[in-house]
């Protein structure tokens, strides 16, 4: 899948047998001391985050690949479909109500374990909602915003227009509340199957 700064591979970890996502950052990126230094600050802070409701980030580097540095992630895979995939292809675009309280339960488990370990998400919305076909609900991209931010991905302030609170927007100080404000928005569009900030410009 290729995304805005990185793509995700799907890959096998022959050692110990599972298969692996691998997150590879466009090249240009870890030529960068100012982002590989936050890039490394960032994956160690998501591994740190060992929840049932995250994704697991399994180690992270720098690889040089004979045509230039890229920075990348290795992380669990999931096998499934993101929120904004899965709400894509099914009628109405709507979850019930019995599985939008399952959605915000999984992924407030996933934020408030973060929170206690001092980890802000800033980019909560349905991409960054992993579905496994187990029906498990997993929160991926922990420090990914602040490094697009840094980068000057997205045009916003370390999140996605949409689903940021205004205090994130204007760049005041953010805490813990911001996740909770951009799981709202997520629920409040699971449910009526519209984003209540949708508009023509950012």
């Amino acid at each position: 899948a290729r995304g805005g700064m990185a793509t995700v591979y799907r890959a096998r970890d022959k050692r110990l047998e599972r298969d692996v996502a691998i997150k590879l950052m466009h090249r240009h990126l870890a030529e960068s001391p100012d982002f590989t230094a936050r890039f490394n600050r960032e994956a160690r802070a998501a591994a740190r985050l060992s929840s049932a409701y995250v994704v697991t980030v399994h180690d992270q580097g720098v690889w040089d690949s004979g045509d230039g540095r890229h920075a990348y992630l290795v992380m669990e895979f999931i096998d499934g479909l993101t929120l904004s995939e899965f709400l894509a292809r099914i009628e109405g675009g709507t979850l019930t109500g019995d599985e939008c309280a399952h959605l915000v339960t999984s992924i407030g488990n996933a934020l408030a374990f973060a929170h206690k370990n001092r980890v802000l998400h800033l980019d909560v919305k349905p991409s960054n909602i992993l579905l496994e076909r187990s029906g498990a609900i997993k929160l991926c991209d922990f420090g990914m915003a602040t490094l697009a931010s840094a980068t000057g991905y997205g045009g916003a302030r370390g999140g996605t227009v949409g689903y940021m609170p205004p205090e994130q927007i204007n760049g005041r100080l953010v805490d813990e509340r911001c996740d909770v404000f951009s799981l709202a928005v997520v629920c409040w569009q699971a449910l009526t199957g519209e984003n209540p900030f949708s508009a023509g410009t950012a």
